[in-house]
């Protein structure tokens, strides 16, 4: 198309209109002349903002590098969620968490989760709530790996977070240092909202018959169990109940604490290694009554353990059954070193067979081993030896 019928179709002159379609395209291009001037200023304006923002980036980058310790790529990748302009106010945030007993490591941790941090008010914002933590009796080397290990709690509201949080969990636990030994197990606990799940978990256990101290021992023991989605916490009371542990015993915690990181398919497979040890389904059931963790064992240690006492020792598996603990022992540093005392005190004539409960023996502490039968025999020893 030409550029006459062009201007004719798209661009059309009145009849009317005394103005010549060289003046038409002669008016076009000084307007198009016009435009491409505008652009280029605009551009060029655009420029100049592009070149100040690398510079702005470019500090951020340099000072999240060299004063907070993060590797280049890290410090790029972060320097999209915060700008800083200079180094006053991030240099404050830092200094508090160093004073406040917050290693290089764990600063690195909180900036890498958390960058915002950097530009926060710390003596409005960051402070009063390291003070609280501290008020509550966590140490400053307690607060510290709570926060590296999940920073946003810096970001919560100190009056509608986390004093709330700390005293619905105290309403439960009771004694402070029950509320902190929870807290040191469940970091993340004070991102939630515990009162909440307190509510509706407290009602859901007791109508099943699980007593308040056994509800207490599961808040504080395993927070984690406690207060995971609502779907996995019903899958592993159910499985807990529908394997037939009594709501009302402790063990019923137990099994909970146990069934929350076991798949049932782990639990069949644990059972076949202890049937290979001539152990029978019933008795598979009764060592996981009384002692859940037995599930959680290696395999390694599952059959060495089992190999031991049964090959070596000479224990009836079914005994074993009925006092699993004993599969929880070092067998290295506790089963084996007290059977080469009790083997070599038989062998003397010291003692006898039936003078021995080898399960007890294996349980009592240190010392009480040691009282009873080494120095006690090392005494008979020297005496016999004596002219």
């Amino acid at each position: 198309m030409s550029i006459l019928l062009y201007c004719r179709r798209f661009c059309p002159i009145n009849s009317g209109d005394s103005v010549s379609i060289s003046q038409f395209l002669t008016h076009k291009l000084i307007r198009c002349l016009l435009s491409r001037t505008l652009c280029s200023v605009s551009e060029r304006k655009t420029d100049v903002a592009k070149e100040k923002r690398p510079w702005l980036k470019s500090f951020t980058v340099s000072y999240l590098v060299n004063s907070c310790g993060l590797s280049l790529e890290s410090a790029k990748s972060k320097s999209r969620f915060v700008k800083l302009s200079s180094s006053e106010r991030p240099d404050s945030v830092l200094t508090l968490l160093k004073n406040n007993g917050f290693t290089n490591e764990q600063i690195i941790r909180v900036v890498k989760s958390f960058p915002t941090i950097l530009i926060v008010n710390p003596e409005t914002v960051l402070l009063p709530k390291l003070m609280f933590f501290r008020s509550i009796g966590l140490s400053s080397s307690d607060t510290a790996k709570l926060i590296s290990n999940c920073p946003t709690t810096l970001s919560l509201s100190l009056a509608n977070r986390l004093i709330p949080c700390y005293d619905s969990l105290k309403s439960i636990l009771g004694e402070q240092e029950n509320v902190l030994k929870c807290l040191r197990r469940g970091y993340w606990i004070f991102t939630l909202d515990t009162a909440k799940y307190l509510a509706t978990r407290l009602s859901l256990c007791r109508d099943l018959g699980v007593r308040d101290q056994s509800i207490k021992t599961l808040v504080q023991n395993g927070p984690l169990v406690f207060f995971c989605s609502e779907r996995k916490f019903n899958e592993v009371l159910n499985r807990v109940r529908d394997f037939g542990f009594d709501p009302k015993k402790m063990y019923f915690i137990h099994a909970m604490l146990v069934f929350f990181h076991v798949s049932e398919f782990t639990v069949e497979h644990k059972f076949g290694l202890y049937q290979q040890f001539g152990w029978s389904k019933d008795d598979c059931v009764a060592a996981f009554m009384r002692f859940p963790n037995c599930v959680k064992i290696s395999d390694g240690k599952i059959t060495g353990t089992m190999d031991y006492l049964v090959n070596n020792v000479g224990l009836p598996p079914g005994a074993i059954a009925m006092q699993p603990f004993v599969l929880g022992l070092s067998l290295e540093k506790r089963i084996k070193p007290r059977n080469m005392v009790i083997s070599e005190l038989l062998a003397k004539g010291l003692v006898t067979k039936e003078d021995l409960n080898y399960f007890q023996i294996l349980k009592i502490k240190d010392c009480v081993f040691a009282d009873k039968f080494v120095l006690k025999f090392q005494q008979v020893s020297a005496l016999q030896s004596c002219p």
